[in-house]
């Protein structure tokens, strides 16, 4: 009776240590495709889109998509007479008087954060900067100061001037910071 069961202890082990052999496997051989909107992956375009009717929502998408892709496959019955490619960090706004008219703005920085996504140090307030791990409030203070006295950072590694941040620590703000360009390029 003792060897019937470890007998069956050991057929159970085999099969627990099989079982992810077949999974690695029938994944390689399958060609599954993430669909449009579904969740976060990598190279997604994040989009919000606000509409009276569903209020605000996040979508992820493939780069090159453009609005009114977007609106259709969300089932929002608006189309922009003005298509245009998403970019990420967009904000659509549906005017709820005028279908045709789409109006967009950035993601409010709380938001891109919340979401993974770095913020631009140039247009980040108080409120933004102490969301960021690493920045407290004495050190957004500081950079608020050093950004009015510069005008605006042309380069992320500026920080360093302010004490306190070092090469260490600004290695581990980049991940939550991004300057823009006039030109609307990113460093």
């Amino acid at each position: 009776m003792f060897e019937n069961q470890i007998r069956g202890l050991i057929v159970i082990l085999l099969i627990i240590a099989i079982i992810p052999f077949i999974i690695f496997f029938s994944n390689t051989f399958s060609n599954y495709k993430i669909p449009l909107l579904a969740n976060q992956y990598k190279n997604a375009i994040t989009v919000s889109v606000q509409d009276k009717n569903i209020g605000e929502n996040i979508y992820f998408t493939e780069p090159g998509t453009t609005a009114n892709q977007l609106l259709y496959l969300t089932g929002i019955d608006y189309r922009s007479f003005k298509d245009f490619v998403l970019e990420n960090g967009m904000k659509l706004s549906i005017d709820p008087n005028n279908a045709e008219k789409i109006s967009w703005f950035r993601i409010d920085n709380s938001r891109r954060l919340a979401l993974g996504m770095p913020i631009d140090i140039n247009m980040a307030t108080f409120d933004d900067l102490i969301l960021i791990p690493g920045i407290g409030e004495i050190t957004a203070e500081k950079i608020l100061a050093l950004r009015s006295k510069k005008v605006r950072f042309t380069k992320i590694e500026e920080l360093m001037e302010e004490d306190g941040i070092k090469e260490k620590k600004l290695t581990k703000l980049k991940q939550y910071l991004y300057l823009q360009n006039s030109d609307g390029s990113t460093y």
